[in-house]
């Protein structure tokens, strides 16, 4: 992928609009899509300006922006992170729940240690309810 391809990808993943992107970054609104589909070249100042504008806009985006340059996470748990969310927006309703019995038991584990108190039910696998 060209700079340019990165660029407009991560303006697209964000919805980051280039009206907006533009006057943060104070250029027209043609030269920044010009440099978008890959026509003009931009000097470094401008290019370091609507990436800061798009970090206003979408906090995140530059370091989306970024790990598609270098085509690897910066943070491995970052990534991780990203393929969970991917992983429930994508979950059936009976995966999700599934998920979320398993999150409250893991929460109520480390809520309820019996190292620290012999006056919980230690049954927990068992429970319905967090």
């Amino acid at each position: 992928m060209q700079i340019h391809e990165i660029f407009k990808e991560t303006m697209d993943r964000h919805h980051i609009q280039g009206k907006q992107l533009a006057a943060i970054a104070g250029i027209g609104k043609d030269h920044l899509s010009q440099f978008r589909n890959g026509k003009k070249w931009i000097s470094p100042e401008v290019f370091m300006s609507l990436l800061e504008g798009m970090e206003k806009l979408a906090p995140g985006s530059r370091r989306y922006f970024c790990e598609l340059l270098a085509q690897e996470p910066l943070s491995e748990e970052e990534n991780n992170g990203r393929q969970l969310v991917e992983m429930l927006e994508k979950a059936s309703d009976e995966e999700i729940e599934e998920i979320l019995l398993g999150i409250g038991r893991e929460w109520k584990k480390r809520l309820y240690n019996p190292s620290i108190s012999n006056k919980y039910n230690t049954d927990i696998d068992n429970a319905i309810a967090v």
